[in-house]
């Protein structure tokens, strides 16, 4: 439009200037042309000549106009479907994030051809049907996004394995987490979707073996690999010890981190299968030398419960953290029960008194029963034995 103007004032502004030129001889120009005669003025023939070339150029214009004009109605009609399509992908997002899954699921797919980026509509459109519990259509538009876009094959795949993850299809999950790591082993989110689909399955040894992989320390983060790794850990050792493989036991305890080692539900997992496997001297060994560092609870009163072929030097150890942890519950218990398994009556009841006095608990009365028994004293250990169930009576 303002070229249109321009060029007007252009043509103006000539048309002003020839006509102030001749304004004081018009000129006599003369044409013939067979029996065809024409007589005009210079300005005239200028006039007529502009006339019959601004005419052929709209003349022009027109027909090529008309020539185009299917092309140009139906890109105009293309604009408008991708407009449309625009609008209606927006529109879908918009009522996915509030949550209202049947309008966002109508909107996606309902121009998803037209718009530039269809397989979006669809993946979004398979969220979507996932919180409408629509499995068939959800995998539906994850193919139908796949085959539009093979290029984008991971970003599908990712998605595919989150929203199985989601609906507890830990196997289907697993499958296309492999194929995921297989594109980019060391994508974090598809070893993090790969990480849960083990755990869903509870296939613990390749979900530890997947987290012993440097790429998979360094794709999550600290606080999820640490509870994942530990978890792991602990349901391996446990698993050995259901399948009584000391063997066993002894590789997962070896392979794991020098720092999970000192996780004190491992630790103590990897104790309780020495004693269960009859491996009795490796675990007093290895809990002597925790106990010899640091304080722990659970197994100073594991340490009771393991056989040394030299009673004394156990019982003597547990005297040494005695003086150097002083009369803990735990130690005293421990210390009764090594001496009860060694016939040291005297020394038991000591012990285990002093645990009534300094914690009571449910496992004193319950050994001093056991001893009140040994040394054949129905009466106490009747006793005992009420006392031990009027105390766990209280605490509920």
């Amino acid at each position: 439009m303002i070229r249109l103007l321009i060029t007007a004032l252009v043509v103006l502004a000539c048309g002003a200037a020839v006509a102030f030129y001749l304004r004081s001889e018009t000129g006599y120009v003369l044409i013939s042309f067979h029996h065809w005669i024409v007589e005009t003025s210079l300005l005239g023939l200028i006039v007529a000549i502009a006339v019959v070339l601004f005419g052929g150029y709209a003349l022009l214009k027109l027909l090529v106009a008309g020539v185009r004009l299917p092309a140009t109605l139906q890109r105009l009609l293309a604009q408008r479907r991708a407009d449309k399509a625009q609008e209606s992908f927006e529109t879908g997002l918009l009522r996915l994030l509030e949550g209202n899954w049947k309008r966002a699921e109508i909107e996606l797919v309902r121009r998803a051809a037209d718009h530039h980026a269809g397989h979006l509509n669809y993946l979004a459109a398979a969220r979507a049907a996932q919180r409408l519990g629509a499995g068939e259509r959800r995998d539906h538009y994850l193919r139908l996004a796949s085959e539009i876009a093979p290029e984008m094959e991971f970003a599908t795949l990712l998605t595919q394995t989150e929203l199985q993850i989601e609906r507890g299809e830990y196997t289907a999950a697993r499958d296309t987490a492999l194929r995921l790591r297989g594109i980019n082993p060391q994508h974090p989110y598809a070893v993090e979707m790969l990480a849960a689909s083990y755990e869903g399955l509870k296939a613990w040894e390749s979900l530890r073996q997947l987290l012993l992989d440097d790429n998979s320390r360094s794709a999550l983060s600290d606080e999820r690999y640490r509870e994942l790794l530990t978890q792991t850990l602990v349901e391996c050792l446990q698993e050995a010890q259901r399948l009584a493989r000391l063997d066993r036991l002894k590789t997962v305890w070896d392979a794991a981190p020098r720092d999970f080692r000192r996780i004190a539900a491992v630790r103590n997992e990897y104790v309780r299968g020495l004693a269960r496997l009859n491996a009795h001297a490796e675990a007093l060994a290895f809990v002597s030398d925790v106990l010899k560092k640091d304080w722990d609870a659970e197994l100073a009163s594991l340490y009771g419960e393991l056989h040394a072929d030299d009673p004394l030097t156990q019982l003597a150890a547990i005297e040494n953290w005695l003086n150097q942890y002083g009369e803990r519950p735990e130690l005293l218990i421990t210390a009764g029960r090594v001496c009860l398994r060694n016939k040291l009556w005297g020394k038991a009841r000591s012990y285990l008194d002093a645990v009534l006095r300094v914690a009571p608990s449910p496992a004193a009365y319950l050994e001093l029963a056991r001893l009140s028994e040994m040394t054949q004293n129905s009466d106490d250990a009747q006793r005992f034995y009420r006392q031990g169930l009027e105390f766990v009576g209280q605490a509920l």
